[in-house]
Formats: C-alpha cells, structure tokens, sequence
C-alpha cells in the first residue's frame, strides 16, 4: 500500500511540477522543484498570487477542494508536501 502511494505522490508531483515550470515564475528546472535530498521551498520561490494560481490549478486538475485555511507554507512548503496532500485528499474521497 505505502508503495501505491508513493507511486501516487511521484506522479502528482510530477504534475506539479509541469504546471510550475510551464506556467508560473519558475525559472528553473522541473528535476529541482523534484529534487527530494533538498527540496525547493515553493513559499520561498512563488508569490502568494502563484501559490494562488496553483491551488486553482490542482483543485480543476484532481477534482479536489483546497479550502483557504489549507493554502498555508507547510502544505506548500514543496512539491512533494503538496502532492501528498492531494493524494490524501484523493484517498479521503474514494473512502467516503
């Protein structure tokens, strides 16, 4: 189970990280937004405008709802931290 869900949580984070490089002010490349030994603070790197952007994004590409009190520097503090928010998210939805 622990391996379908890292599956899960590599190929949001993949996802992610397109949407980042492909259309906000990311100016570096998508294998450091991935980079797990010293990942990218997304709070650091993006704009609260960006961080907008993306959480409008991810709730339109995985049918979730991120609620305003979600969107705050730990569930965002990487692309990984926030993958893994999805997919719990995902996990809560298919178990109600």
């Amino acid at each position: 189970m622990t391996e379908t869900i890292d599956g899960q949580v590599d190929a949001v984070s993949e996802q992610i990280a397109t949407f980042i490089v492909a259309n906000l002010e990311w100016e570096g490349a998508e294998r450091e937004l991935l980079a797990s030994d010293d990942p990218v603070e997304l709070p650091a790197v993006l704009d609260s405008a960006d961080l907008l952007e993306l959480a409008g994004y991810l709730e339109d590409a995985f049918g979730i709802m991120i609620a305003d009190e979600e969107i705050i520097a730990e569930n965002f503090a990487s692309v990984r931290q926030l993958a893994q928010l999805i997919v719990g998210k995902l996990a809560g939805a298919g178990a109600a």
